[in-house]
C-alpha cells in the first residue's frame, strides 16, 4: 500500500475516535436511558450533530476556545440571561453583548 493511503486511513480513524471521545465528554453520548432502537438512533444523531455545530461555531466565532471552554461559555451566558430575566428586568441588547463578550474573555 502506498504511504499516502495508509496516512489517509489513520487520519480518518483518529478523526472518528476523537469525534466519539468529544461526543462522550461534551454532548452526553452515553447518557441515554432508553433501549428503544429508534430513540437511541435519535439520541446518537443529536449528540453528534450538537458536537458538529459546536465545533463549527467555535471555528467561526471563537477560534481561541476549546470545546470545554465553549460549553462553559454557553452555560455561563445562559445562566446570566436566566438571572437577569428572573429579576424582572429587561436589559438592553448592548448590556447582554457586553456580558457575553466579558464571559468570552474569561473563558479564553
Amino acid at each position: 500500500m502506498r504511504p499516502e493511503k495508509i496516512i489517509g486511513f489513520y487520519r480518518t480513524r483518529f478523526q472518528i475516535e476523537f469525534g466519539i471521545r468529544d461526543a462522550k465528554q461534551f454532548t452526553g453520548l452515553q447518557s441515554q436511558q432508553t433501549r428503544d432502537k429508534a430513540r437511541l438512533d435519535f439520541a446518537f444523531n443529536l449528540s453528534f450533530t450538537a458536537l458538529n455545530v459546536c465545533k463549527e461555531v467555535i471555528r467561526k466565532d471563537y477560534p481561541d476556545l476549546s470545546v470545554a471552554q465553549f460549553k462553559r461559555l454557553m452555560f455561563e451566558s445562559y445562566l446570566a440571561s436566566t438571572i437577569i430575566s428572573t429579576c424582572g428586568k429587561s436589559p438592553h441588547l448592548k448590556i447582554i453583548q457586553k456580558i457575553n463578550h466579558r464571559l468570552a474573555q474569561l473563558a479564553a
